[in-house]
């Protein structure tokens, strides 16, 4: 029984996927998530609570289905910034991609008339960003980073990866990143953060 909730409840959030790519969060109804799953508004409710909470389930679907690999290439044993180097790279490659610039659109839209926004965020962004504090606190222990608040660090370094081109590419004033253009944003990244934040090496 619990495995055939487990499919209903992934097919839920599948063909919610569709609809809210289609409508937007604010036109999508559970009516119409619910007529094309095939069953009731209740069926969908004992599921999901609210359609914030679909929503919610939805784009953190499809941001796992990347963002947990790209996060777990975070070794602090390796070299610090290959590491951070590697990881940015992918992590800008990820959060530039049409669909997730399209999600995050709606979740902002949508942030400040319901609790969309602070659900995900919950369930998401905090959750890789937890991580990434981890990695920060493994490489001041052992002596690489400078012994500071993990959690600015980690904020500090994502907000580095994202100060050249997401602003721009969120209002549309620039449609995608070159693919060459990625490494060198990332590296000037890793060079910012490194200055403020690692231990220099003994001459």
């Amino acid at each position: 029984m619990r495995i055939k909730c487990e499919a209903r409840r992934q097919n839920i959030v599948e063909v919610a996927g569709e609809v809210f790519q289609e409508f937007g969060f604010e036109a999508a109804s559970m009516s119409e998530i619910a007529a094309r799953v095939g069953g009731s508004k209740a069926t969908l409710y004992s599921y999901f609570s609210s359609k914030e909470e679909l929503f919610v389930a939805v784009v953190r679907q499809f941001a796992e289905a990347h963002m947990r690999e790209i996060f777990a290439l975070l070794d602090a044993e390796a070299d610090l910034a290959d590491t951070l180097q590697n990881f940015g790279e992918r992590f800008l490659t990820r959060i530039s991609q049409p669909d997730m610039l399209c999600a995050h659109r709606n979740l902002f839209a949508e942030a400040g008339k319901s609790s969309v926004g602070s659900l995900f965020y919950e369930r998401g962004p905090l959750e890789g960003l937890q991580v990434l504090a981890e990695f920060m606190q493994q490489a001041m222990t052992l002596g690489k980073l400078r012994p500071e608040d993990k959690m600015i660090a980690a904020h500090h370094f994502l907000g580095l990866l994202k100060a050249e081109s997401l602003e721009r590419l969120l209002l549309g004033v620039q449609d995608s990143i070159e693919a060459t253009c990625i490494a060198p944003m990332v590296a000037r990244a890793v060079d910012v953060f490194l200055r403020a934040y690692a231990i220099p090496s003994p001459a």
